[in-house]
């Protein structure tokens, strides 16, 4: 037989059995990325915080409560409140939130299946969750499994996105996520990190109010001398108590931070208080002295 004639014919179909298609199998809905969902977040978030404060500034003037920490904190509480049930409503059922319709992504439950309001309220109280653990929770959605963050994996749920974003989209949803993300850590550390605790008040208080006696040392000797002086010692001299000036120097000034500026007629006096980022604090003369022969200008 030539091996040129022998060729394979496909089989005669079964009774009942489909035609075959070439169509590609549909792969579901793609999950959404942390950019798009970070934004989302932020836009959903955002307004709630900003009425927390405001709202808050409002009720202390009309009088509806006096401004303490604990009325602050039950204000707080009472604006959280609301936005848990916002999210819990709106990502359930196949609903979007303001932030979730922008991007056009959305809650569904891990079976592909809308989400119940029961499992998306514990999605939204997992948020907490996902921030308290340093914020991992939320950056699981970088590395994990369809992208799920960790209040996904306590709630049951996906997010997904439902319609495709060009390149240019991408790219400006990228731009955003990240821009976003760096003002806000900015801010969470002006806040935290950065912004002074009520021990390094005090302690730049007390830096001040030394050198501020220092200052009133100088119009002291001024008025006798008729001119400022650089030296501590003439200055500390006019105390009667020498011991008592260098021991509050030294309780309250970082050691060898002192600095003491006069021409004569004018003075500053420089210092750093003893907190840890060495607050400097400054005194100028609020009198000139009169001229004295040779004496700068």
């Amino acid at each position: 037989m030539d091996n040129n004639d022998f060729e394979f014919k496909p089989l005669p179909r079964l009774p009942g059995e489909e035609e075959p298609s070439d169509a590609p199998v549909a792969e579901g809905p793609v999950p959404a990325g942390f950019n798009e969902r970070f934004v989302a977040y932020v836009i959903d978030a955002l307004p709630f915080v900003l009425l927390t404060y405001s709202t808050l500034k409002i009720a202390v003037k009309a009088g509806l409560f006096p401004y303490t920490t604990a009325n602050e904190w039950l204000w707080k509480f009472l604006w959280i409140g609301l936005y848990v049930i916002y999210e819990a409503a709106l990502s359930s059922g196949g609903r979007a939130t303001v932030g979730k319709w922008l991007l056009n992504i959305r809650v569904r439950a891990a079976d592909g299946g809308n989400l119940s309001f029961g499992k998306s309220l514990v999605r939204a109280l997992a948020y907490f969750l996902s921030s308290a653990t340093f914020n991992l929770g939320y950056l699981a959605a970088l590395v994990t499994k369809d992208k799920r963050a960790l209040h996904d994996f306590v709630a049951g749920s996906r997010v997904v996105s439902v319609k495709e974003r060009g390149d240019w989209g991408e790219g400006l949803v990228f731009a955003l996520s990240w821009g976003l993300m760096v003002i806000l850590t900015g801010t969470w550390l002006n806040n935290t990190v950065l912004k002074l605790s009520p021990s390094e008040k005090k302690q730049i208080v007390a830096a001040h109010r030394t050198i501020s006696k220092l200052g009133t040392l100088e119009e002291i000797y001024m008025q006798r001398e008729g001119s400022y002086t650089r030296d501590l010692v003439k200055l500390a001299d006019l105390t009667g108590n020498v011991n008592a000036v260098r021991a509050e120097l030294f309780n309250n000034l970082e050691p060898e931070s002192l600095v003491i500026a006069s021409n004569g007629r004018k003075f500053r006096i420089t210092a750093k208080a003893r907190n840890w980022r060495h607050t400097e604090v400054q005194v100028l003369s609020r009198v000139d002295a009169p001229p004295q022969p040779g004496l700068m200008p």
